[in-house]
């Protein structure tokens, strides 16, 4: 890999050791956050390449965070990876993959397995 960096945004600690520990295990420098404005301020200070967020949080949710970062653009572009026990629809779009206004999202639900974390990163870091 070459140095993506990566932010994974999560209320449970466990979890972002575990998103953390598989993406670094592939060579991608993993920054954390564990709630949706924690993750705001970090992606406006680093620019991630992608994003790994939870949509369930108990400040701003997942949802609005992104909302937020959408509508600036120096972050509208970084694509999302929802990570919910919540799969997301749109209308003629498959489970996992969703393109809201231009910009691709992907959802991978809880419990995940580390071979569909990363096969869900790496095609989101090729768009």
């Amino acid at each position: 890999m070459s140095n993506k960096i990566i932010l994974t945004v999560d209320d449970e600690a466990r979890i972002l050791q575990l998103i953390n520990d598989i993406l670094s295990t592939k060579g991608y420098d993993v920054l954390t956050a564990m709630s949706g404005k924690e993750a705001i301020r970090k992606t406006k200070k680093s620019l991630p390449d992608l994003i790994v967020m939870d949509i369930m949080m108990p400040d701003i949710d997942g949802a609005e965070a992104v909302k937020l970062l959408k509508e600036d653009p120096s972050t509208k572009d970084i694509p999302i990876l929802f990570l919910s026990g919540i799969i997301m629809k749109e209308e003629g779009k498959s489970d996992m993959d969703i393109n809201v206004g231009g910009n691709f999202y992907s959802a991978l639900p809880k419990p995940f397995g580390a071979e569909e974390l990363l096969t869900a990163v790496d095609k989101l870091l090729e768009c």
